[in-house]
């Protein structure tokens, strides 16, 4: 039995299936009819008859008679049918109902063409043949349907338009319409239109206008308009040859074949006042605009005109001349030079290729950024070549007269550094060496590197400070639900909790670690093998990364590979001398800026040393395979690199000598400040260092001499009888047990002097210099010798003005400063101990400084000094004492505060700290000349406010009024100044409120205490603080009673210039007038007031009117 094919079965299966069923003779299931075709002709015909005999006919049951309506309808369950043959024609039944576009399509006969003849396209001169244009064809049947359908709403649109282009139809030309003369008849319409328009006023003009705009469909009207804007320019462009010569008659006739016609200027008029009282149209038509080329109509693809593109093609305009007033945005060429503005550079030089300023040649930095990023190789490598170009001149200074601001901090500020991190993951060899140079620009500073190196063969030249930034306070997290987590968290822990920019913004260094920069810098080294510019400039700047801080020096260390890579690529025990100069790849030669990479981070730490140490170059220059200048530089960095494992006590079998290692450390906090340096990318600011003054020049005598006293120093330790033999030893290199010599003690006071300026220079690594200069020169009675030699008698001889008239104004008697300083001579030695113990907290610095400037190596942990916050010892050091009282019995916030008991010897330590204060007021003024007038002050007022009786203590008493005549002499007053806000203070009037609640709190009308609140109630000062006495603390004046003798004040300092303000004079007069203020309890204030009410009212520069208004103020007052 024979099967039904199945799905599956092949094409071989299927024929060998109709062979078994052309073989077996069985019946089939269907039979075959033919019938003739009736569209094709009768029956009877003989073509016809042929074709009836070629055609299968196959009939389907129960096929509908009709196709189903698209219409959806609801879905009907059909049963399940067979296939039945008929005799009826069911073709012919499908096509007389059949209506789909198949039936349309399948009677497609071609048409014979073999007897027409082909015509080639004709010859021309042009490249391209001409383009053919729609407006050179007839509109059709889309126009013709759609004026069909849009009816009388035509003839009104059409009208609308007219109103607006008055000088003929624009938009439609009358094609569409029916009839064989279209263009007569819209003409017609176009004149019945204008005669109409010209028998209406404006106003009914403008009133049609909305009705049938408001008829009309929105979509239509934006259609239109639309279709005129885009037609504008190019008519525009037109018009300015031939739109002036021709009339309104002329346009009008040539409108058939110019249906975008040239507007004209009554017509311009028209719309500009239509656009006005119409709100929905725009101010204004375009304005006709001169383009460098005029656009044809045979140009491909310029049928519609971009004025702003064109531009492009016009010559750029002159640049804008010297002497304007206005900034200008600073441009670079690709060198980094800075472009003046009115430079006319020729545009070959590829320096005009920006949109901002197009006649400026030059890029600016936005700029500069923007083309970083392109995705073109050549571009990306060049923007990031000339901002590297940018940074090395901005680290010169080339900028600083020309341009306002930071470059270096601009660009950080801008993303520079992100940017640069990112350029270094550039895939093209190429872009990633830009990116490495213009970051070595970025950290690197030649200057600083080789003034380091110049004076590294100094005393302790080896020892640096750690470029780190300084130090900023964290922000305030008490609001903080988890803030008892976070203090718990560790510095690492708080810095990985921020992001990126929040580090970076603060320390570049921290920024590029937590960008994953040192793995980038491996896999440059070790994989990517670039060519030797490149490498030098990644081992500066591993170089400058290492300076940064020991952390970081151990961060580079402990990069997996990383100096794996440099010291077997770069300091190789063995090579081959290279045969080209210089050598095409610098890998596996030695290469001296990846010793001195070692030797910086060998002065990190004695166990960073101990890791990078090696005795591979311990040969002479000209035993290296190298060239003669690198082999130098190679052993000169060999030998540094052993000095620095000598300091340390390591590889001292290396060496039998080496020279005394000399140095100077470098300040970063120079007074040569650099303009160009970044908080967050400090250096040591050695810009120019070869021709500035200073220390660290080539040919400064700073060496010899610190190795000269060095070399004494070492003499006078070893064997002090040694002394006398050498007649140029200084003080600070002997003892305190050492008796001077009488040539050494004429120059006495001179060497006391040195020793002030130069302890308050001290920095932090030289805790052992101060500690001695302390215990043996500071406060040694040999190094003062006005204190045995007269000086407090001729103070004392000093004080009875003998050359001068007789004074009214004296403080006590009995206590006169000579004295004073008598006193203060005898007690030096308790007045040592007094400082020393508050110095106490630098003991484990003072011993760790010791054992590196007494080379004790095997002691010496680190050639890195602690982090650079300020010299050791403050500037106002002097007032160390009183200020420590302050802090721990007054309050902190300015506000006094009364204390039952004072601590344990706090009355002896501020007897001492007064006593030297008046010693170095007296006979040592200049050293405390550092120090502003109103920061003495400031800092003198903390005895009344760290205690409620201090300042009655008698020995406190006396020194503070021998201070107080100081510091109101003629001189010390005239350069007191208020208004300037105290170090550590917000301003000095909310220290004299503090002093004035003190006052009325536990003064008991001291004089002394009177005396210090008078003081900055002089007319010159702030106002405020004496509206502060006559408005809240008027109290005071009940015992404020110093009297005009014992104020060494002149009374004219209070009531000199008149007083001028309406407020403190009305306080003034309320005062006199209640008798608030009286003589007898406040003499000083009441003269003051007096004279200033009088000087007022009595006046002759005071006009009535300015008596009119003090005396309405004092009636609305009272």
């Amino acid at each position: 039995m024979l099967r039904r094919p199945k799905p599956t079965d092949s094409e071989a299966d299927i024929l060998r299936e109709q062979n078994q069923f052309l073989t077996s003779g069985a019946p089939s299931a269907a039979s075959v009819v033919r019938h003739p075709v009736k569209r094709r002709g009768e029956a009877g015909k003989d073509g016809g008859h042929r074709e009836e005999s070629q055609k299968d006919v196959v009939t389907i049951e129960d096929l509908p008679d009709e196709l189903p309506s698209l219409t959806p309808a609801p879905p009907k369950k059909s049963k399940a049918t067979r296939v039945a043959f008929e005799d009826e024609d069911a073709e012919e039944r499908l096509d007389t109902h059949d209506h789909h576009l198949t039936a349309v399509l399948s009677r497609i006969v071609e048409r014979d063409t073999s007897s027409v003849p082909v015509s080639l396209p004709a010859f021309t001169g042009m490249a391209f043949p001409k383009v053919l244009h729609r407006s050179q064809t007839t509109v059709g049947f889309c126009v013709v349907r759609f004026t069909q359908q849009l009816g009388c709403t035509f003839r009104l649109f059409y009208r609308l338009l007219e109103s607006w282009f008055s000088s003929g139809p624009r938009l439609v030309s009358g094609q569409g319409l029916p009839g064989p003369n279209s263009t007569v008849e819209t003409m017609r319409i176009h004149r019945e239109n204008r005669a109409n328009l010209q028998g209406m006023s404006q106003s009914e003009i403008v009133e049609e206008q909305k009705k049938l705009l408001s008829q009309l469909d929105p979509r239509l009207v934006e259609f239109v308009r639309s279709r005129t804007a885009q037609s504008f320019p190019l008519s525009a462009s037109t018009s300015t040859t031939s739109g002036d010569k021709r009339s309104e008659n002329d346009q009008s006739e040539s409108s058939e074949s110019k249906p975008l016609g040239v507007s004209t200027s009554a017509q311009k008029t028209q719309e500009v006042q239509m656009d006005e009282e119409d709100g929905q149209l725009s101010s204004s038509r375009p304005v006709t605009k001169v383009l460098p080329v005029n656009p044809q109509k045979e140009w491909v693809h310029m049928d519609k005109v971009e004025s702003e593109k064109l531009e492009w093609m016009s010559d750029l305009p002159a640049p804008r001349r010297k002497g304007t007033e206005k900034a200008m945005q600073a441009r670079f060429d690709f060198a980094g030079t800075l472009i003046p503005p009115a430079e006319d550079l020729p545009t070959h030089l590829g320096l005009h290729h920006h949109g901002e300023e197009p006649e400026r040649a030059g890029y600016s930095l936005q700029e500069l950024f923007l083309l970083s990023r392109s995705q073109i190789i050549q571009q990306r490598c060049l923007a990031l070549s000339t901002l590297a170009n940018i940074l090395s001149k901005a680290r010169a200074g080339q900028y600083r007269s020309v341009l306002t601001g930071s470059v270096l901090s601009t660009l950080l500020d801008a993303g520079l550094l992100f940017l640069l991190r990112f350029a270094l993951d550039d895939g093209v060899e190429g872009g990633m060496s830009a990116a490495v140079h213009a970051l070595n620009a970025l950290l690197v500073c030649s200057e600083d590197e080789e003034c380091l190196d110049t004076t590294f063969s100094w005393f302790r030249g080896m020892v640096s400070f750690p470029l780190l930034p300084s130090a900023q306070d964290e922000e305030d997290d008490e609001d903080d639900p988890c803030t008892d987590e976070i203090l718990k968290e560790t510095a690492k822990e708080k810095e990985e909790r921020k992001s990126d920019q929040e580090v970076a913004t603060k320390d570049v260094v921290k920024g590029l670690f937590k960008m994953k920069l040192l793995p980038r810098l491996r896999y440059i080294l070790e994989v990517v093998r670039p060519s030797p510019p490149v490498v030098e400039d990644i081992l500066e700047i591993l170089t400058r990364i290492a300076r940064h801080s020991s952390s970081s020096a151990t961060q580079l260390l402990d990069c997996p590979r990383l100096m794996g890579t440099v010291m077997t690529e770069f300091v190789p025990t063995s090579w081959t001398a290279s045969s080209v100069f210089p050598p095409q790849s610098v890998y596996g030669l030695p290469l001296h800026s990846a010793v001195k990479l070692l030797r910086v981070l060998a002065t990190s730490g004695r166990h960073a040393c101990a890791r990078v140490v090696t005795a591979r170059f311990c040969a002479e220059p000209s035993e290296l395979l190298l060239e003669s200048s690198e082999a130098f530089r190679v052993t000169t960095e060999a030998y540094r690199l052993w000095a620095v494992a000598t300091a340390y006590g390591q590889a001292c079998f290396l060496f039998f000598f080496l020279s005394r290692s000399s140095s100077v450390v470098c300040n970063v906090e120079s007074v040569h400040r650099d303009p160009e340096s970044a908080p967050a990318l400090p250096g040591l600011a050695c810009s120019r260092w070869r021709t500035r003054p200073g220390l660290a020049v080539p040919d400064s005598p700073f060496p010899l001499l610190t190795g000269l006293g060095l070399l004494l120093e070492t003499i006078t330790r070893i064997h002090k009888g040694l002394c006398s033999k050498v007649s140029v030893i200084q003080d600070h290199f002997l003892s305190s047990q050492v008796p001077l010599e009488p040539k050494v003690a004429l120059y006495a006071s001179l060497y006391h002097q040195v020793a002030l300026v130069l302890l308050s220079w001290l920095l932090p690594g030289s805790e052992f210099l101060a500690h001695e200069l302390l215990s043996t020169t500071i406060f040694s009675k040999d190094f003062i010798s006005e204190g045995h030699s007269g000086g407090p008698e001729a103070v004392e001889l000093g004080e009875l003005k003998l050359n001068e008239e007789p004074v009214n104004h004296t403080s006590p008697s009995l206590h006169t400063v000579g004295a004073l300083l008598r006193e203060a001579c005898t007690e030096l030695p308790s007045i040592r101990g007094c400082f020393l113990t508050h110095l106490a907290h630098l003991d484990s610095s003072v011993l760790s400084s010791r054992d590196s400037y007494l080379g004790r190596n095997p002691w010496v942990k680190s050639h890195l000094l602690p982090e650079l916050s300020g010299p050791i010892l403050p500037l106002d050091w002097p007032f160390l004492p009183l200020i420590s009282l302050y802090e721990r019995a007054g309050m902190a916030d300015g506000g006094g505060r009364a204390v039952e008991e004072l601590p344990h010897g706090a009355l002896q330590a501020v007897t001492n700290c007064l006593q030297w204060l008046l010693l170095l007021e007296v006979w040592r003024g200049d050293a405390l000349k550092v120090i502003p007038p109103v920061a003495k002050l400031a800092r003198l007022s903390c005895i009344f406010l760290c205690s409620s009786d201090l300042f009655l203590e008698r020995p406190v008493q006396r020194l503070t009024w021998g201070l107080f005549r100081l510091l109101t002499r003629t001189s010390c007053l005239d350069s007191l100044d208020l208004n300037v806000a105290p170090p550590g203070l917000a301003s000095f009037e909310d220290l004299y409120l503090a002093l004035l609640s003190q006052y009325e709190a536990v003064s008991l009308g001291d004089r002394l205490f009177g005396c210090w609140v008078l003081l900055p109630l002089q007319r010159r000062y702030s106002t405020t603080m004496r509206l502060a006495v006559f408005g809240e603390h008027v109290g005071t004046l009940r015992s404020l009673g110093v009297p005009l003798d014992q104020l060494s004040i002149p009374i004219e300092r209070f009531t000199s210039p008149p007083e001028d303000s309406l407020p403190l004079l009305h306080l003034y007069f309320r005062a006199l007038v209640t008798r608030t203020l009286k003589p007898s309890w406040c003499p000083v204030l009441y003269v003051v007031a007096l004279s200033h009410i009088n000087s007022f009212i009595f006046s002759q520069d005071a006009a009535a009117q300015f008596y009119g208004r003090f005396y309405t103020y004092v009636v609305n007052n009272y």
